[in-house]
């Protein structure tokens, strides 16, 4: 499937910026986010982290990816979090959650758990140490039925497609994705997949940047530095990469 061109997000130097807005959603109007909620998830220690880094060793960004899994050590904050994906599978009528492996599970678990929903996982495709012939699917069944998948982050949405190519396969219904942060306010293009699909999660990224900003996780400056490079795509040699170092919160 080819990925659908969508109108610019925010900054015209970006021609090909996904605008959330933009993108289908057929349960109806997302719910407005838990502004409180996301302070909490922008305030977990280590969750986001100044700093340049790559990503699988090619894309230069601003920050360090997020470390979403650190918000799962607080089950309080854990269940909290799941409230909004159990709120969404009611609203789709689902059968099953199922969680991605392997960083939607844990949330996965706690919807299912929240919404007193059957639960089952999706391996991912290619993962090492699975064989060919082990299930794609494992924990309730799935074939037949509605099912929400809950991941981690959601981002260009090639590997929202490729879960959701594994649960077709073995007959499951899928109606809607859940995740904790929605990284396509990032993202140049999206698969159509991630553009058809209802989706809804905890935050956005840029949400989650602007909430860690307000509780003094990121300075200010860095956090517009690092928003400007995100969506500009800096060159490799642009010397504003030198001024991404953490201050102390003003």
């Amino acid at each position: 499937m080819t990925s659908p061109q969508l109108p610019p997000q925010r900054n015209v130097a970006n021609a090909h910026r996904v605008r959330l807005g933009d993108l289908a959603d057929r349960s109806g109007a997302p719910a407005a986010p838990d502004q409180d909620l996301l302070a909490r998830l922008a305030a977990v220690p280590g969750l986001v982290r100044p700093g340049v880094s790559h990503w699988d060793m090619t894309t230069r960004l601003p920050l360090h990816p997020l470390s979403v899994e650190n918000a799962y050590g607080d089950p309080r904050l854990l269940h909290d979090l799941a409230v909004p994906g159990a709120t969404f599978a009611r609203r789709l009528d689902v059968d099953v959650v199922v969680g991605a492996e392997t960083g939607g599970i844990p949330l996965a678990v706690a919807v299912a758990l929240t919404g007193d929903l059957r639960f089952a996982f999706v391996r991912k495709p290619g993962y090492v140490g699975h064989e060919d012939h082990e299930p794609r699917v494992r924990g309730a069944a799935v074939a037949g039925r509605r099912v929400l998948l809950v991941d981690d982050a959601v981002s260009t949405g090639t590997a929202l497609e490729a879960f959701a190519r594994e649960l077709q396969h073995e007959g499951a219904v899928l109606v809607g994705a859940f995740a904790l942060v929605d990284m396509r306010d990032v993202s140049t293009s999206v698969t159509a997949t991630a553009a058809e699909l209802p989706l809804e999660s905890v935050a956005t990224y840029l949400g989650v940047l602007d909430a860690a900003t307000e509780q003094g996780v990121l300075d200010p400056t860095i956090h517009r530095l690092a928003v400007d490079a995100l969506l500009n795509h800096w060159r490799d040699d642009d010397p504003r990469w030198s001024d991404l170092t953490q201050r102390p919160a003003a």
